[in-house]
């Protein structure tokens, strides 16, 4: 492993021989270029060196452009700080280069007259402090470093810069300093400015190649380059006497070398980066694939098997809920019942009771718990077994226990239990006396009023107050209070949980509500219990779209013969 990384290391160093490669070629290039001065003169006529000039420069402004867009347009998806910058200096120079090309010496006219070289070389010493400046900043500049300002507000500010450049060059050329003398060639300010895009230029240049000796990001290195070779090339526009001579056209040789170079950093950290690691992810992707379905078909034949195991588990938990609903109700000459309950799912949270305390009394209970589904399942049996409607005195003898009293119990007991906060139990208990025909009921929070059928001409809401069984025994304590109501032959009371009268069809938008079940009552009042379930059955499958209910509905009627 260690001479793995020893031989990468040696590797990554070796590419800075390209370097001092191009260095060298450069210096000995430069030294001994003088010789083809005059050969370089028989042959490139100024028309031909115009020629050149402007294929080099459109070149070169093509792909400034090139530089300018990839990193602006790519900055909506990774917001790099140094790419919008470059974008912009890439912007700046491509502009003002044009503005260059078009008013150099021999061009037709642009705004005003190309007499001379002066203005075309302004131009050129804008262009090339743009770039010096913008590149050193940019290299001060971390690779990934994100910003999120907006990227309008650059470029806004980029194009006034551009105008103002080429108006004040143009019409008050008097503010910048002479560049350029005709039969004399480039003046000393001229010089002075080359200088010092060049000690720009190198300063950029050790911080990219800085960078690249501490992080090995070949961009870096490629930079580095490019730098260089614009360093060349400022070194040419300095030494030229002419600006159709052979130094000039080498300044703009390596002026198109520094600027590829740059377009291929942009090209690879836009396009080719960002492209590659897409393809590397592809792969990944399809190496993880080729076990992908093995894979899934066994997580899939697991799945069902849990799932399976889940499907008997609530069927035996619904065998369970089944068994603790009464399967006979105490019918009799005086009284008679009947009772239905749908759960929204295998297992339900609402439930009910009917039960014979002595031979005259009858005992009856329904409730709802909160939620659905097993939980809420659990708790019904959990009420199944701790309500308490008798109490066992000596000599085998019992004594029934009033309603409110049973519902104390069970709320006491409730919260000696600590079932979490968020859950509670919705009861109300009824005893009713089959020889003097009176209702004693007590509710625990029940929100569905039973209602009366009087001779079948009248429907009542009986009276239901109460705090529900949940944990506030420490700030609340239990206080339920027993009410009465006689009743008479032929008298019907229909109890019922919440789902009842809340059922809404998605299809229609019609609800069912406690307007639509008195109609009921009173129309099917007076017919058989049946008859009257059948109905109900027929409104319950309607409004519920045949049967996707989203709340269990439980009801019971009691009718006194």
């Amino acid at each position: 492993m260690q001479l793995h990384n020893k031989h990468k290391i040696i590797f990554e160093y070796k590419k800075l021989y390209w370097l001092g490669i191009f260095i060298l070629f450069s210096i000995i290039l430069f030294r001994f270029v003088y010789i083809f001065g005059p050969f370089f003169n028989s042959v490139m006529s100024p028309a031909a060196y115009l020629s050149w000039h402007t294929l080099f420069e459109f070149i070169s402004i093509l792909i400034s452009l090139c530089v300018f867009t990839l990193p602006y347009y790519s900055y909506k998806q990774n917001h790099r700080l140094r790419g919008l910058v470059t974008a912009h200096v890439f912007f700046i120079m491509g502009s003002i280069d044009m503005f260059h090309t078009l008013s150099y010496k021999g061009m037709t006219t642009f705004l005003v007259e190309n007499g001379t070289a002066n203005r075309a070389t302004t131009f050129w010493i804008i262009a090339r402090l743009v770039g010096a400046i913008g590149i050193t900043a940019v290299s001060f500049i971390r690779l990934n470093k994100r910003c999120r300002i907006d990227r309008r507000i650059p470029l806004g500010i980029s194009i006034i810069f551009i105008i103002a450049v080429l108006l004040i060059v143009t019409y008050y050329p008097g503010i910048f300093p002479v560049m350029y003398i005709e039969g004399t060639g480039v003046t000393a300010a001229k010089k002075g400015l080359e200088y010092i895009v060049i000690l720009f230029f190198a300063f950029a240049g050790l911080r990219f190649l800085k960078q690249y000796l501490k992080y090995k990001d070949n961009s870096n290195l490629v930079f580095t380059i490019a730098i260089t070779a614009s360093i060349f090339s400022e070194f040419s526009f300095i030494k030229y006497f002419s600006v159709y001579d052979i130094y000039n056209y080498l300044g703009h040789v390596y002026k198109f070398l520094s600027f590829y170079l740059v377009f291929r950093v942009a090209f690879v950290n836009n396009i080719q980066k960002p492209y590659m690691a897409l393809y590397e992810a592809k792969n990944r992707l399809k190496a993880n694939a080729r076990n992908l379905n093995r894979l899934v078909a066994e997580r899939t034949k697991d799945l069902a098997y849990k799932n399976q195991k889940l499907l008997e588990d609530l069927e035996y938990a619904r065998d369970i809920q089944k068994a603790i609903l009464p399967v006979k109700l105490p019918n009799s000459e005086q009284v008679s019942f009947f009772a239905q309950y749908y759960p929204a799912e295998r297992v339900s949270g609402d439930f009910y009771n009917i039960f014979r305390l002595d031979e005259k009394n009858i005992g009856m209970y329904i409730g709802d718990v909160s939620g659905h589904g097993v939980p809420a399942a659990m708790l019904t049996v959990f009420l199944n077994q701790s309500i308490k409607t008798t109490k066992e005195l000596e000599g085998n003898r019992s004594e029934i226990i009033n309603p409110a009293k049973v519902l104390e119990n069970l709320y006491e007991l409730y919260n000696k239990v600590h079932f979490k906060d968020d859950t509670y139990i919705l009861v109300l208990y009824a005893i009713f006396n089959t020889e003097t025909k009176e209702l004693v009921y007590s509710s625990a929070g029940m929100n569905a009023q039973p209602l009366i059928v009087k001779n079948r001409e009248q429907v009542l809401e009986l009276d239901i107050r109460g705090l529900p069984i949940c944990n506030l025994a420490e700030i609340c304590p239990a206080d339920y209070i027993d009410k009465k109501i006689q009743l008479e032959d032929g008298d019907r009371v229909f109890f019922y949980t919440d789902g009842l009268v809340e059922l809404n069809s998605k299809q229609t938008g019609k609800i069912f509500d406690t307007g639509h079940l008195k109609q009921l009552l009173l129309k099917y009042g007076g017919r058989g219990n049946l008859e009257l379930y059948a109905e109900i059955d027929k409104n319950i499958k309607y409004f519920s779209d045949n049967g996707g209910l989203r709340d269990d509905v439980t009801f019971f009627m009691l009718q006194v013969s």
